[in-house]
């Protein structure tokens, strides 16, 4: 079904255009010749793919369907070749890393420095994100490395590996003189001043992209009545803020000493604590290449306290 490369990408620039016409002169062929070929497409698939409008056409629902595959299948393709280029040449495009934004600063600038030791030459991309954000990269084939929280019960694609190797704690923390650590508190006290949400995702899309303060500060509602004075959805730049102004989060406090420059402490109050799995989610393909296995062994070995430094390997 899946054979010819040059038929998916014509199929998706007209799913993309919605237009036969639009779509012949986005890839340079006559518009006779594009109807042909999604024809053809259409009799070895065995079903419709496009319902015709007035304006132009629109995928049907079998028609997503095989929209979605096409894509996928373009992006392993395009993954493989790249592997196999990097195998033939002895050179790698560079590894494609996002973390959760604790991870991000407490976490990864070492491994970033010990991979440069190992790997001058081989780039690194790095951006702070969610857990479901840095999923969706991967699924996408756009990253090759998500590093913190892990969901233990999300059911994840074959083409990713998940490795659970680190408990972690999640508290309310401030500032170390912030004046909640004067004494005891309160649920009530938590409502009187400013939050800082460091796991907004980029995307709130449905309900599986809230972030877990987002459940928190409900709890806090649920319990007095009352809204939380503010909320900054900053993201991972949040970190920075915590440290200049009198804010509220719940952060990882297995990290808090590891963070460069800010001074949280947590507040001294159980409420709002969680515990959660914590660790790497990969693509299965990455484990080919001796850059990636450095780097994700090297963050496995920060993330859990270890300070042996790992041995240099020739990239490969």
């Amino acid at each position: 079904m899946f054979e010819k490369r040059s038929d998916l990408k014509k199929f998706l620039a007209v799913a993309e255009t919605g237009t036969v016409l639009g779509a012949a002169d986005r890839i340079a062929m006559t518009q006779p010749a594009l109807s042909r070929a999604i024809a053809r497409l259409e009799t070895s698939f065995g079903g419709k793919l496009f319902e015709r409008l007035p304006t132009g056409v629109r995928l049907t629902e079998f028609g997503a369907t095989v929209a979605e595959q096409a894509r996928h299948i373009l992006r392993e393709m395009e993954t493989a070749e790249g592997s196999i280029k990097s195998a033939l040449t002895g050179h790698t495009n560079g590894l494609r890393v996002t973390a959760g934004p604790t991870w991000m600063q407490a976490v990864l600038p070492e491994a970033v420095a010990r991979f440069h030791d190992a790997f001058p030459d081989v780039e690194l991309r790095l951006h702070a994100m969610t857990f479901l954000e840095g999923i969706r990269l991967l699924v996408n084939g756009e990253s090759d490395l998500h590093c913190g929280r892990i969901d233990i019960d999300q059911q994840l694609p074959a083409i990713l590996r998940r490795e659970s190797f680190l408990d972690m704690t999640s508290r309310i923390v401030a500032r170390a003189d912030h004046p909640l650590h004067a004494g005891e508190v309160s649920c009530s006290d938590l409502t009187e001043w400013p939050w800082i949400d460091c796991e907004a995702p980029a995307r709130t899309q449905d309900d599986e992209d809230r972030s877990p303060l987002v459940e928190l500060l409900d709890e806090i509602f649920a319990s007095t009545g009352k809204h939380v004075r503010t909320v900054v959805r900053a993201g991972p730049a949040g970190l920075a803020l915590m440290g200049a102004g009198p804010y509220l989060s719940r952060l990882p406090v297995t990290f808090l000493d590891r963070l460069p420059g800010l001074r949280l402490k947590p507040l001294p109050l159980e409420f709002g604590t969680t515990r959660f799995r914590a660790g790497l989610v990969s693509r299965v393909s990455a484990w080919d290449f001796s850059a990636f296995r450095y780097f994700a062994e090297t963050v496995r070995e920060l993330a859990r306290g270890q300070r042996r430094r790992l041995p240099s390997i020739t990239a490969a």
